[in-house]
């Protein structure tokens, strides 16, 4: 229609890709067509009125819009970053920087700020084959007329020249850049799409428009890059009607390198075709509907650009961490003020049970000995350990002055604690030969001796075992853990086989450390009532042993 006015022009083409790019979707949207054929204007507009704005600035207008609204409704914080690049005889120039000041300029010869050199802007591919452009300008804005400041800057630095098709022909291709980035309260991940707004310079033959000197360099140039789009066009449809194996000649220009995403990439992508009224340009406005229609046979793949966001998920793990070390405080400051009130009231019961555990500490190699952070605990099985040095150190000193001291290897373990229970200076040699030919409890308390170290060390080997599954088990969450972050940063729904197997490898290792635990508690039950019964055979063989005495005294 050729009626339609900017607004019709913009809700038509341009409104859906802003939405898109609102909620997380990459868009481009480019113009394509012959020189004078109003591609510029379609894009950027005319000065003479308001209504004649353009598609960029209106885009700018709705996305402060409906950041406004949704940021109020949703309470979502939005970031709003833009760039300008130009792409002028194959090389990449920063729209938004100089890099001389107004000083610099004067001292090097150019009388005006249009004059100075643009700085260049190259490409890198990552390790994803993602295309990112260095050294470019990105300025954050936070108002529709900081955007617009900065378009009319990008537009003042732009090549344009006179030639006889245009009075005012862009010479260069332009890309308009917005990044939208969206964090929701609470949330740990961020929304960052790319809108790109692209003014293609315009196709012109030079047979018409009899250009020479620079402006004939910057035409061969210009129809050089629009060619080798339409190569990558062409291949993209090719590889649309089914041929997976064409190349795409994506590296073939800067132009279509830096649109490599655009084309055929997660991005959603308009063309808007331009085409002249004038019956000399038939011809041209022909191939641009045949291209046109080439790029409405190519089909992209889009999803939403949703990653983690480090720095908020950083901050919020830093926050919790603070709260819980002042919780931890405040706990252990109560349960140390609840002890200390309580530290002189242990009561007798309480104290037999610390005795009792210390004993097992002492006689039982893998138990552990547990006391909880209470103070008073704490002090008690202190001093229950001292009384028990002390008194073991007493004994030594008494046992060493009456005899000389009992070689441990003449006879068994169990048997020589009784003898020590006897008297303090027993005789080895009746002793032992009692133990062997006479006694009835003494081949019984060898054999509980021997069952009570088997089920000690078949306690420490299991642990050893325990504690090799819990460092098992903790590297392997730490390892799952690491590549659950790194499917959110990837964008990934489906677990690997590696988080899989991990997941099992876990709770099969809870499951033998459960299993492991209970079979420990019933050793060390097994090991206390063997510890009961040796006591109580020792009190029998030692009793058994003074009766055997008293009988050989008698007449």
């Amino acid at each position: 229609d050729e009626d339609a006015s900017q607004a019709m022009v913009f809700d038509a083409v341009g409104r859906d890709v802003v939405e898109a790019a609102l909620g997380g979707y990459n868009a481009t949207l480019f113009a394509y067509g012959q020189t004078g054929s109003g591609k510029t204007y379609t894009l950027t507009g005319g000065p003479a009125r308001y209504e004649d704005r353009g598609i960029v600035p209106r885009a700018l207008s709705l996305i402060f819009e409906r950041i406004a609204k949704i940021g109020a409704d949703e309470d979502a914080k939005f970031t709003v970053e833009v760039s300008y690049a130009e792409i002028y005889m194959e090389q990449g120039y920063d729209l938004l920087a100089t890099t001389l000041d107004e000083r610099q300029s004067a001292a090097r010869g150019y009388a005006r700020a249009s004059e100075i050199p643009l700085p260049k802007v190259r490409l890198m591919e990552d390790e994803h084959g993602c295309m990112h452009t260095m050294d470019l300008t990105t300025r954050v804005v936070s108002s529709e007329a900081e955007a617009l400041d900065l378009l009319f800057v990008g537009d003042s630095n732009r090549a344009v020249a006179e030639t006889p098709l245009n009075m005012a022909s862009s010479r260069s291709h332009c890309i308009f850049t917005i990044t939208i980035t969206r964090r929701s309260r609470g949330a740990d991940t961020l929304r960052r799409a790319k809108l790109n707004l692209v003014d293609l310079a315009g196709s012109e033959r030079v047979n018409k428009s009899r250009v020479d000197g620079a402006t004939l360099q910057e035409a061969k140039y210009i129809n050089v890059s629009l060619h080798f789009l339409e190569q990558v066009i062409v291949a993209l449809q090719e590889r649309a009607d089914g041929n997976e194996n064409i190349h795409v000649p994506y590296r073939n220009s800067l132009m279509t390198t830096m649109l490599r995403d655009s084309l055929g990439g997660n991005c959603q992508t308009v063309m808007i075709a331009t085409a002249s009224a004038d019956d000399g340009a038939f011809d041209e406005s022909v191939s641009t509907c045949r291209f046109a229609q080439r790029v409405r046979k190519i089909s992209n793949e889009v999803f939403m650009n949703e990653e983690l966001d480090v720095d908020t998920l950083i901050a919020r793990l830093k926050e919790e961490n603070k709260r819980l070390r002042v919780e931890l405080a405040l706990l252990r400051r109560v349960e140390s003020s609840e002890n200390d009130a309580l530290e002189l009231e242990l009561s007798a019961d309480v104290l037999e049970i610390l005795r009792a555990n210390v004993r097992m500490y002492v006689d039982e190699d893998d138990y552990v000995l547990e006391c909880g952070s209470s103070v008073a605990k704490i002090r008690a099985v202190q001093q229950i350990l001292r009384d028990m040095c002390r008194s073991a150190e007493r004994a030594g000193a008494v046992t060493g002055a009456a005899s000389p001291p009992m070689e441990p290897s003449a006879i068994d373990q169990g048997t020589a604690d009784a003898a020590d229970a006897v008297h303090e200076d027993p005789n080895e040699e009746i002793f032992t030969k009692f133990c062997r030919d006479i006694s009835r409890v003494a081949p019984m308390l060898r054999r509980k001796t021997d069952e009570s170290k088997a089920l000690a060390a078949e306690a420490r080997t299991l642990a050893r075992r325990m504690n090799e599954l819990k460092t098992k088990i903790n590297t392997d969450r730490g390892a799952l853990d690491a590549l659950k972050i790194a499917r959110i940063i990837d964008v990934s729904a489906t677990p690997s086989a590696r988080e899989l197997d991990l997941e099992v490898s876990i709770d099969d290792g809870f499951r033998e450390h459960a299993s492991a635990r209970r079979r420990l508690e019933r050793l060390r039950d097994s090991a206390r009532d063997a510890k009961t019964t040796i006591s109580n055979l020792r009190r029998e063989l030692a009793a058994e042993f003074e009766s055997s005495l008293d009988s050989s005294r008698k007449p």
